[in-house]
């Protein structure tokens, strides 16, 4: 039996089987295998953590911010890379990042000294650190340095201080009790909210019980204390000290001179106008 079977009676034979453009049936064929092969686990792994990379960038950075505020020391982009498991991506990502990187405001970047023996390729050198609202400002010292440095007397926020140094607590704690410096501190958890430069020399003890007799006296209101100052002799600063300058009149105002605007319509009677008004 003939492979080949007619159709509305016509014999077909095996040269009209073949396409008539071999040259598309290949390439529809090599794409078919194409799609196949990115329908692979880890090529369509590899291509969607790459998109997702680009559509996520800025939460990439901000992780980055993080983990070298974390680590508090220099790290490299291949450091930053292995803690964000970004070491896979292709180079052309990983560049991309490393240059948004640099931008950041909080990020310092340190350019690694040029050395002829270096394998990696320079966009790869280099150091990052996370960069604080206070840099340096991280030991007693270095706070106690910064407020004399001040060219005013405005208070520094704890949050400025914390930024760059989490364990602040026990050091302020410490300077406050040695009078170095002034720290306001919030009333519902006593926790420090700003601080200022202090002088230890300007510090005096007063006995406690000095202090107790002090906060139980009692003191009158606003409105009796003028009449009970007014009891005892005294006079009340709310109340002028010199009364005699309230009898002293002020000078009389001098009267300016009246201009006249009028429009004379006629000339002939000038002068009779002029004589109604010296009148």
């Amino acid at each position: 039996m003939s492979p080949l079977k007619p159709t509305n009676g016509v014999k077909r034979s095996a040269s009209s089987t073949a396409s008539p453009n071999p040259g598309k049936t290949n390439e529809k064929r090599q794409k078919r295998e194409g799609n196949h092969a990115l329908t692979t686990p880890a090529a369509a792994a590899a291509v969607a953590a790459s998109q997702d990379f680009g559509l996520h960038m800025s939460t990439h950075v901000t992780y980055a911010v993080d983990f070298l505020k974390a680590k508090r020391t220099p790290k490299t982009l291949q450091e930053i890379f292995d803690h964000l498991t970004l070491q896979h991506l292709p180079e052309k990502s990983q560049m991309g990042f490393m240059f948004y990187l640099q931008k950041q405001s909080r990020i310092l970047f340190k350019p690694a000294p040029k050395s002829k023996n270096e394998k990696l390729p320079p966009w790869r050198t280099g150091t990052y650190e996370f960069r604080a609202k206070l840099p340096g400002v991280n030991t007693k010292e270095t706070l106690l340095e910064y407020l004399q440095k001040k060219p005013d007397a405005s208070c520094t926020s704890i949050k400025d201080i914390k930024d760059g140094w989490p364990d602040f607590e026990p050091a302020v704690d410490q300077l406050e009790k040695e009078h170095r410096i002034l720290v306001q501190r919030t009333k519902k958890d006593n926790q420090p909210k700003n601080v200022w430069l202090d002088d230890p020399s300007l510090h005096h003890f007063v006995d406690p019980q000095f202090q107790s007799m002090w906060f139980r006296e009692k003191l009158p209101s606003a409105d009796d204390m003028p009449r009970l100052l007014h009891q005892l002799g005294q006079k009340a600063t709310s109340v002028p000290t010199n009364n005699a300058n309230r009898n002293l009149k002020a000078p009389p105002k001098k009267k300016k001179a009246r201009q006249s605007n009028k429009r004379l319509e006629n000339e002939h009677m000038r002068g009779l106008l002029e004589q109604f008004e010296k009148r």
